[in-house]
């Protein structure tokens, strides 16, 4: 009997794609389906990766899956017995699924499954909670959403992250996985900085580095860095006030200013991140975020 796990719901893609206006607690469940519908159709489907179904295979079988299902971009990965695909991806393949999978699809996530047949969406589905556990920071706040563990190296997990730009474009960096973030664009609400306690040393040894103990006149400098903060505010709500676009306004914000994303990884890609973020000389505040992941993970 095929073994299937699905990690996510209809809603699952709905945050993800609302956080876009930072509006993922909201829950709406008409205005939700509409939603859907409209991503689907207008081929936004980077929401749709943040869902996650995994089903056991036999190594043969799956390599005729990728034989039936072939195309440059596809992206079907195979672990420990287990084949594993977002739902983006899975709606890709459909036709080429079991039909067992497909199946538990219609069920997950009934709302997504019927855009995707052409019809108007009938049921939906609720994640149980918003968050399962969230650590607060200095420098924002990490919370997990949703995992799907079955102890091998593609186990899923989705966080919340906020975090400062600055951290977000490392973050980034780690590009095997799925990222949703709020757009400037879109909102101009929630505008929020981080203001570190101690303006720190450059390194001399390590022109990316920095040493934990301040500048001099490092007071001074963080009440002129929170001057300036409050400027950029300012000038960026001056700008809107005066007719000027969302999009071209927030070059004012500085990197100080907090963005919040959703990302999905799988477990392979997350211990890269853990291993170079955890380690001493990574950048203190994105070090924060990787040791409460590990915690996160860890409990």
């Amino acid at each position: 009997m095929m073994e299937i796990h699905f990690m996510g719901s209809d809603q699952r893609v709905v945050r993800a794609a609302r956080v876009s206006f930072l509006r993922d607690e909201r829950v709406d469940e008409e205005r939700d389906k509409n939603l859907i519908e409209f991503l689907y159709k207008n081929k936004h489907l980077s929401p749709f990766e943040h869902c996650v179904v995994a089903f056991s295979l036999k190594r043969e079988e799956f390599f005729k899956l990728l034989e039936r299902s072939y195309r440059p971009d596809n992206l079907i990965y195979y672990c420990k017995g287990f084949a594993f695909l977002n739902l983006r991806k899975a709606l890709e393949n459909l036709r080429h699924l079991p039909e067992e999978v497909v199946g538990e699809l219609k069920e997950k996530v009934p709302a997504v499954m019927e855009v995707a047949r052409g019809k108007k969406p009938k049921d939906y589905s609720k994640d149980r909670v918003f968050l399962k556990r969230r650590i607060d920071l200095e420098e924002g706040f990490v919370a997990l959403v949703d995992s799907l563990e079955l102890g091998t190296d593609m186990d899923f997990f989705t966080f919340v992250v906020e975090c400062p730009l600055f951290v977000a474009r490392q973050w980034f960096r780690h590009r095997f996985g799925s990222f949703n973030e709020v757009s400037r664009r879109y909102t101009s609400k929630g505008i929020s900085f981080y203001l570190p306690k101690v303006l720190r040393k450059q390194a001399k040894g390590n022109k990316q580095a920095s040493l934990e103990e301040g500048v001099e006149n490092g007071e001074k400098l963080l009440k002129e860095v929170e001057s300036f903060l409050k400027f950029a505010k300012g000038l960026y709500d001056k700008l809107l006030e005066e007719g000027v676009a969302r999009e071209l306004a927030r070059g004012v914000l500085p990197q100080f200013m907090k963005t919040r994303f959703y990302w999905t990884v799988p477990r392979i890609s997350l211990k890269n991140f853990l291993s170079l973020r955890t380690k001493e000389d990574a950048q203190r505040e994105i070090r924060s975020f990787a040791l409460a992941i590990r915690e996160l993970i860890e409990e």
